[in-house]
């Protein structure tokens, strides 16, 4: 149905004419079709404007609808919103570090609109779609600085730089367009920090609060990390402090899992502390696009155990369909819904047996349920297993507060991790009709191995 316009004829006929025709049994040999009014309901349609992967709908269509268009929120508004959650998060500071602060969100909206510009979406560059998505996720790296780690404005600045990289910087697919992103960033730290700029513009600018996983001697401990201890977002320094804390972590994870024969170059290292990045974070998901061989699904291990994340995949077999591939949905929801347990579920291009996997796998992305996963009864367990979190929680122990609360933890625990590769077609087309692929994850774009990296392999 995707890019026809029969959809849009269907939905015509329904809006014009108020119902919809059934077909039954004999419906090719002209027999059998009878007409359904559709009584007491009311249709509201949403959609962004035609351009990049959005066509122009018949006007026809468009002419039964009150149209009302949303705007793109203005400077003002935006600097309001976030200048005013980051003010939030930062009051324990120290108040140089404020000061600091109070220049990121200027900042933030300025490389927005520069790359916006300078970056349009092209038929190769068919994911260079930012939005706001992209402004949320760089605050939500922002808000997991704390006063214990960071204790000088030149810290603030490292941290904003490296969550602009992470966002805008990882999805690009070659060195023209990140030396421009790079450039502009360079640009807003020496304007905006001056002498601090030199520490701030220091490479390697590396992230994450794993330094410290799998250092606990017990034995007897399910996961490697220390129990309790809490894990604080962090400058890891070089590549060194990085490769000794993977490799603490990968010793530990091939005593608990099949081992991987992993070589931890530079390159490795960036793609495992991006990754890690996300997986910690709620509603964290991620699309990995490489060619085959290019560690996206070892990486994906890897970072999801240091993550304290556990690791969910589809086995594939003979005659393998949606059905089979709802009940091994149902047994995912139930890991993170029912048992509340940290999940990555890592979803390659080769599960795609069916393009309605696909569909669904969007409206993971986008609202955190697949629609009619569960039937009446299912539901009911799944009711029955968050109800005393909920009282717990201080909410009504209705059934529907029960069930907005098992999606929202679901969508808390879960994390996708989409490993595509960038070959052929396939992939614009699939991120054309499941827009949810592109605008629900954070991307990051696998490129050759380089000669360091092959050396050291």
């Amino acid at each position: 149905l995707y890019g026809t316009q029969q959809p849009i004829a269907l939905l015509k006929l329904l809006l014009g004419r108020g119902g919809l025709y059934e077909r039954g049994e004999n419906f090719k040999s002209g027999e059998g079709t009878n007409w359904k009014h559709i009584k007491d309901c009311g249709y509201i349609g949403a959609m962004g404007p035609p351009g990049g992967a959005r066509s122009v709908i018949d006007p026809r269509f468009a002419s039964m609808f009150s149209t009302f268009n949303i705007p793109f929120p203005s400077h003002e508004s935006l600097s309001c919103i976030l200048s005013s959650m980051l003010k939030k998060h930062m009051e324990p500071f120290a108040g140089p570090l404020q000061a600091a602060g109070l220049k990121l969100t200027e900042l933030t909206l300025k490389i927005y609109t520069q790359i916006t510009a300078a970056l349009p979406p092209t038929p190769s560059k068919f994911h260079y779609l930012f939005n706001l998505r992209d402004l949320g996720r760089v605050y939500q790296g922002l808000m997991q600085t704390t006063p214990d780690k960071f204790d000088a404005p030149v810290s603030i600045a490292r941290v904003w730089r490296n969550e602009t990289m992470r966002v805008f910087c990882d999805r690009l697919i070659n060195n023209e367009d990140r030396t421009l992103v790079n450039g502009i960033i360079e640009e807003l730290i020496k304007g905006a920090f001056g002498g601090d700029a030199s520490n701030a513009l220091a490479d390697p600018i590396l992230f994450g609060d794993f330094l410290d996983v799998c250092t606990s001697n017990e034995d007897d401990e399910e996961e490697g990390a220390e129990v309790g201890a809490p894990r604080l977002y962090m400058d890891l320094g070089d590549y060194e402090a990085v490769k000794v804390a993977f490799e603490r972590v990968l010793k530990k994870y091939n005593e608990k899992n099949k081992p991987m024969n992993l070589v931890l170059f530079e390159n490795a290292l960036e793609h495992l502390v991006r990754l890690e990045r996300v997986m910690q974070m709620p509603r964290g998901n991620l699309m990995l696009v490489g060619v085959g061989g290019s560690g996206k699904q070892s990486l994906t291990r890897l970072a999801a155990f240091a993550a304290d994340c556990g690791l969910f995949e589809v086995t594939l077999a003979r005659g393998y369909n949606e059905s089979m591939f709802r009940d091994d949905l149902k047994i995912l929801y139930g890991l993170v819904g029912s048992e509340n347990k940290k999940t990555v579920f890592l979803f390659t291009d080769a599960h795609v047996v069916e393009e309605g996997f696909l569909e669904m796998i969007n409206n993971m992305l986008a609202s955190g349920m697949v629609p009619a996963l569960f039937d009446q009864g299912e539901q009911d367990q799944c009711v029955s297993a968050v109800r005393d979190a909920v009282g717990k929680a201080g909410i009504v122990e209705t059934k529907d507060n029960c069930w907005n609360f098992f999606i929202d933890r679901c969508r808390d625990n879960l994390h996708l991790v989409l490993a595509m590769s960038p070959n052929g077609d396939n992939l614009r087309t699939r991120c054309r009709n499941f827009p949810g692929m592109v605008n629900n994850t954070t991307i990051d774009w696998f490129t050759p191995w380089p000669v360091e990296a092959l050396i050291s392999v």
